[in-house]
């Protein structure tokens, strides 16, 4: 039976034990105490669990290491590949699966910054995203929407990239998405 001690182990170093970041000693070491104390066990599964959870969770923006991720796992209903000033009409992805929104066709080569405002159509602000990720080569941000976003907000969405600096922004390219329901 385990028990307890009186000398948890500090968060930092039980967060490096989980990531695999501590060298082989440090694992033996926390391994030991973990086999011995009930409290800092459960403390390490309750930090596991997390940290699986957050390392699931799909983003709204997407890098374009994640974009593959989600392919390499089959994620990926469908891509709305889009160029600036379309308007498209897609169906809201299955459950447990995501749609991604190409917006593309814009000259991303001098961007230091990215900003996406995203708008219901009629022109109020549901959000603006500062910095997001974006993919230089292809001249694209992705963009996650997922089923249960149908609950949450307008059907109809407009994406407006942005180019920022320090005191301004600049709109590169407008997109219009239809969303509706199977």
């Amino acid at each position: 039976m385990k028990q307890t001690c009186g000398k948890p182990i500090p968060l930092g170093e039980l967060l490096d034990y989980l990531k695999g970041e501590l060298p082989e000693s440090g694992d033996q070491e926390i391994e030991s105490h973990l086999f011995r104390c009930a409290i800092c066990s459960a403390e390490a599964e309750r930090i596991a669990g997390l940290l699986t959870s957050i390392a699931d969770a799909t983003p709204t923006i997407l890098s374009p290491s994640r974009f593959a991720g989600l392919e390499r796992e089959g994620r990926i209903e469908r891509i709305n590949a889009m160029t600036p000033g379309q308007t498209a009409e897609v169906l809201y992805p299955e459950s447990g699966r995501v749609l991604v929104h190409r917006l593309g066709g814009v000259d991303l080569s001098g961007a230091r910054r990215i900003d996406l405002e995203v708008s219901a159509e009629g022109g109020e602000t549901l959000w603006h995203l500062e910095d997001v990720p974006f993919d230089v080569d292809r001249g694209e941000i992705l963009v996650v929407c997922q089923s249960h976003f149908a609950e949450m907000f307008p059907r109809d969405i407009v994406f407006s990239v942005e180019v920022a600096s320090a005191d301004q922004r600049e709109e590169l390219a407008r997109y219009t998405v239809h969303h509706r329901l199977a």
